[in-house]
């Protein structure tokens, strides 16, 4: 829920507003910048301030990047929205850690500034006249980790990230397979070190991924100096487009570069029990030398891909009967349709308990869909149609599925 209001700060051009997570709830402050001509639709430009920034004042944030946002040149060379939000004090945009040897994992819910930030997107997405295909996101230092943090929950939302001085966790490295990423540090960093960047790139790049980087010789904290000196990184954030027909594509680099490290000799043999819906997702997957999709009694060495139907309540007796058998089951839960029974909503929430208590791999494409829809439902794309899954859905379908498979393959 947001409140526009008149207040403007700095330049005549920003005008502040407020965004909560939910109506009625304690909101965050945020400036929007808007281009000077949106008879067309334009690019949105989503900056994270780093922790000295953080305030109710509204202003503080508007140093650095977005001061050089709002300078004419700037604004004719990248004609864009511009959002940037404040965090309040003592709070952070996600889960981080300086002082460890390794970035603290990001939580399962966003913290609620975060929250914000993403409710305060989506309430522009519509009301002003955004590109949806060409959204993209930068913060520095606590907004570096902002920005991994973003794109690791909402990575059907951004075409571009440019993550600066931050760090994420390696174990959520798959998500960011196949997305485009220009990370900056300097290695003589001591407020944030750049072990941290070392550590997810590096990740990135064992799961078939080619993050872009910059690592600064001999430069500190500072950075974000060098990534927006003469507006590269921006530059480069805006020659993307996001296509959501080209959403499996992590997948595919995962799965590859998984499959590459098999003996030679070896198959994985995947047992359809996932139901129509998922078909096309199937049908990729069976396009690999190394994949056989079956439709048969689980043997010893398979994996079974699983949507349940009828009585969840048998999932524990069946998880225990496979992984005795040496089967490997994965459950795989489908994206919400106009049709669905009332009890579907209790089902998903149950399949994912389950899940989590038998610790059966989960291919929740149910979140990731609804995730997407908003901001793809703006570039024409819907998910499912008439009970199937559009090309657009089956390419986020696919990814869900194959991201989860290279994690069961991989170990």
């Amino acid at each position: 829920m947001l409140l526009l209001s008149l207040c403007l700060v700095a330049a005549p051009e920003w005008e502040a507003f407020s965004s909560s997570a939910t109506p009625g709830g304690r909101s965050i402050g945020c400036q929007l910048l808007r281009p000077s001509d949106a008879t067309e639709p334009k690019p949105l430009l989503v900056i994270l301030h780093g922790s000295g920034e953080r305030g109710y004042d509204n202003k503080l944030q508007l140093k650095f990047l977005p001061q050089l946002m709002a300078s004419p040149k700037r604004r004719a060379d990248f004609p864009c929205y511009v959002l940037v939000p404040q965090c309040p004090p003592n709070e952070m945009w996600s889960v981080l850690s300086r002082t460890r040897g390794i970035a603290a994992p990001f939580g399962d819910a966003a913290e609620d500034s975060m929250r914000s930030v993403e409710s305060a997107i989506l309430h522009l997405l519509e009301t002003e006249n955004i590109d949806a295909s060409r959204m993209y996101v930068c913060g520095l230092s606590m907004g570096g980790f902002g920005t991994w943090d973003l794109i690791w929950r909402r990575p059907e939302w951004f075409a571009a990230a440019g993550p600066i001085c931050g760090g994420a966790n390696p174990q959520h490295a798959p998500k960011y397979v196949g997305r485009s990423i220009w990370n900056w540090h300097g290695d003589a960093d001591n407020a944030v070190s750049v072990e941290l960047s070392d550590q997810i790139l590096s990740a990135i790049r064992n799961w078939g991924g080619s993050p872009k980087e910059t690592r600064l010789p001999g430069v500190g904290h500072n950075s974000w100096n060098q990534a927006h000196a003469d507006g590269q990184l921006v530059d480069w954030l805006f020659t993307h487009r996001f296509d959501p027909l080209d959403s499996a594509r992590g997948g595919e680099l995962m799965l590859k570069t998984v499959l590459d490290r098999l003996p030679p000799e070896k198959k994985i043999t995947i047992v359809d029990k996932a139901g129509s819906l998922m078909r096309p997702v199937l049908k990729r997957l069976g396009a690999y030398d190394k994949i056989d999709v079956v439709d048969r009694a689980p043997a010893s060495g398979d994996v079974v891909l699983l949507a349940p139907r009828g009585n969840l309540q048998d999932l524990p007796r069946v998880r225990s009967e496979m992984a005795n058998a040496n089967i490997q089951l994965m459950l795989v839960t489908a994206p919400r349709f106009t049709s669905e029974p009332e009890t579907y909503e209790q089902r998903y929430w149950t399949m994912k308990q389950l899940a989590r208590m038998q610790v059966i791999p989960f291919a929740d494409v149910r979140r990731s869909a609804d995730s997407a829809a908003p901001v793809w439902s703006r570039m024409g794309h819907d998910i499912v149609a008439n009970g199937v899954l559009t090309e657009a859905g089956a390419s986020l379908a696919f990814r869900t599925v194959a991201e989860k498979l290279a994690e069961v393959l991989k170990k």
